[in-house]
């Protein structure tokens, strides 16, 4: 990564929300509508918590969209933890079967890929990770950035589905609907002191959640 002479809080470009939030909601709109699921589950639990269907299914839109940008941001935080020890672009973790989409229709990929292309294409992070440790694996500096947002896309859609799998999950119970928070801005927090170890390093929320879920299996198998 490049030199940094010392700490400055910077924060990664993130048009790609404003993308998610424009493009992606129209289509959730569109799938939900046949969805009597929803209907079903209002007459049956949240009937007073929303008076009518409408504002009801407007928030599980809200919700979805959230999904996906968090899975954006999770897929650019995975990317660029492997820019700290020059290692392949994670593969892209596409879900055997899918809840909602089946994937990102043309309309939303599209500018979904173009946008992060385009505020990468600026960034010094990615022109430094590409100029020292993916020269030779990819024909140019634009096709490294096309594949880098080709995962941010196959992101946004797991994390569509993950938030839909909570909805659900709710819905069987008859619980409260899963939080669903925007992520606050994402810091730039790739700088690894001299002398330090990859355990050292900040994880990505995905690769935390992975090895919490590995540590606890860990202990429910008498391993630890």
């Amino acid at each position: 990564m490049p030199e940094d002479e010392g700490y400055v809080e910077k924060l990664w470009p993130d048009g790609y929300r404003a993308v998610l939030q424009n493009a992606l909601r129209p289509v959730i709109a569109s799938a939900l509508q046949s969805e009597d699921t929803l209907r079903h589950a209002h007459a049956a639990h949240y009937g007073d918590q929303f008076q009518s269907l409408e504002p009801f299914v407007d928030r599980i839109i809200d919700m979805l969209v959230i999904g996906a940008e968090k899975g954006a941001d999770e897929a650019l935080d995975d990317i660029v933890n492997v820019f700290l020890y020059e290692e392949p672009l994670p593969e892209p973790r596409a879900y055997k079967r899918y809840l909602l989409l089946t994937a990102l229709p043309g309309e939303v990929k599209r500018p979904l890929v173009q946008r992060v292309v385009e505020e990468y294409s600026e960034d010094e992070v990615f022109a430094h990770a590409f100029k020292v440790g993916y020269w030779d694996l990819y024909e140019d500096f634009d096709t490294f950035l096309a594949e880098s947002a080709k995962l941010v896309a196959v992101g946004a859609l797991n994390g569509m589905d993950d938030m839909l799998s909570a909805i659900y999950r709710a819905f069987a119970v008859g619980g409260p609907l899963p939080p669903s928070r925007r992520n606050a801005k994402r810091v730039k927090n790739w700088f690894v002191p001299k002398g330090s170890k990859r355990r050292d390093v900040p994880l990505s929320r995905r690769a935390r959640q992975k090895r919490q879920m590995e540590n606890s299996g860990a202990e429910d198998s008498g391993l630890r």
